[in-house]
Formats: structure tokens, C-alpha cells, sequence
């Protein structure tokens, strides 16, 4: 469904990201953990076209998706949620969501059932969200316009556990519905339990893929230290 070939990107005249290959399948949940200034956010701004892409390409399902066109993966439903979660902070909770909204795609799962500050708080400004409220509503956001691929840079951050593991849920039933999704996050443990492969980014290249299994988090957790 989202293929990535030997792609190389990053902000600056030198690109961060170097000849990286990725795939995620119908309904997969792909993880990758790396540690601070790895280029984990890079690599998913690159992807979606938020910075230079100097080569490689990009695909989702066969339709090239080419560099600085960040709508054009919008297009073909896929959603992403930025570092900075990419909120209208001056609007209001329900008027973030309402414009998120894909013409004809409802999501097997509403988000404003797992996460209920949304509709509490719906006419609150965005802005005026804490880091991981402001975090619940990117994540429904990214939900309501992903009808095949979701990406989320640092999925739980910010998020109590109750929070993060009921977000996690959802993703699950989601990827049963056929959406597949593309989650960063710092937390070998959180990955490994959720998703199906894990992957490691280390200095822009990918240093580990593999199938999650009960003893990713302590080989993943051991990669991670000895690098």
C-alpha cells in the first residue's frame, strides 16, 4: 500500500535521511523506535513531503506521490500527525475535527468514543489544550481523514497510559478495518506490544526490521544501548 524506496531527505543541503526503504501493508501497523536526533521526524516529513526529498520515491497504492507535495498523500488517504500535531489552535476542539473530516470515509472506529475530552471540551480552543489534550485531538484528527494510512510521530507523548493504551486500541480495530499505520514513538516496550513489525532508525538508516514478538522491546532496548 505505502512503498518507500531508497529515499533520502531531510531540511538542510545535506539530507539526514539516506536510502531508506519501507513498506506498509493493508492493515499493517509498522513501529519505529529510535532515540533522540535519530531522524524519525525527519523521515516522516520527508515521506509526506514537508521537506527536501533530493531522491527515491514514494507510492501509495502504485500513485507516485512526488516531493514537496504534502496534499497529494491527503489525496489518496493517508493523514499524518506532525511533531508539532498540526492543530488549528484559535478554532475550536469540534471545528478541528469537522474540518479534518474525509469526504465519504467514516472510520470503523469514532474517535470521539474512545477519547471523550473531544466531546466535553468541543467548543474549548485548541489552543488552549494541554500538550497531551492538543495530542488527543491530532490523533482524531489524523483518524477522520486516514481511510488507508495513518502516520503518527511520537504517538504517545504526552498521553497517560489509561490514554495511550485505549489510543492504541483503536489503532488495532482500525487496522482490522483494512488502515494501515506508520507509528514513531520512543518506547521499545509500547511498539513491540502493538504493532506487527518493529523497526529501529539509527543516524537516518534503518538498523533493524523485524517481525514484533514478546521479545522485541529487550532486543530492540539492547540495540538501542549498545548503539
Amino acid at each position: 500500500m505505502l512503498k518507500v524506496t531508497n529515499l533520502t531527505g531531510g531540511y538542510g543541503p545535506v539530507p539526514f535521511i539516506k536510502g531508506v526503504d519501507l513498506e506498509v501493508s493493508k492493515g499493517e501497523i509498522v513501529g519505529i523506535v529510535g532515540r533522540n536526533g535519530m531522524g524519525k521526524s525527519t523521515l516522516l516529513s520527508s515521506i509526506f513531503g514537508l521537506c527536501n526529498r533530493p531522491e527515491g520515491s514514494v507510492t501509495i497504492d502504485d500513485h507516485v506521490i512526488p516531493q514537496r507535495r504534502p496534499y497529494a498523500l491527503a489525496r489518496h488517504g493517508a493523514s499524518l500527525v506532525p511533531e508539532n500535531r498540526g492543530i488549528f489552535p484559535a478554532l475550536s476542539i469540534a471545528e478541528n475535527l469537522e474540518l479534518a473530516k474525509a469526504r465519504r470515509y467514516r472510520p470503523a472506529v469514532d474517535p470521539r468514543d474512545v477519547l471523550p475530552l473531544l466531546t466535553e471540551r468541543s467548543r474549548q480552543a485548541a489552543g488552549t489544550l494541554s500538550g497531551g489534550q492538543q495530542q488527543q485531538l491530532a490523533i482524531a484528527r489524523a483518524v477522520l481523514a486516514g481511510s488507508r494510512l495513518i502516520a503518527v510521530d511520537e504517538v504517545t507523548h504526552g498521553l497517560q497510559p489509561s490514554i495511550a493504551t485505549a489510543v492504541m486500541e483503536m489503532f488495532t480495530e482500525l487496522s482490522s478495518s483494512g488502515v494501515g499505520f506508520l507509528l514513531v514513538d520512543q518506547a521499545p516496550q509500547t511498539m513491540a506490544r502493538w504493532s506487527d513489525r518493529i523497526m529501529v532508525l539509527e543516524a537516518g538508516s534503518f538498523v533493524y526490521n523485524e517481525k514484533a514478538t514478546p521479545d522485541s522491546a529487550k532486543a530492540v532496548s539492547e540495540l538501542l544501548q549498545i548503539r
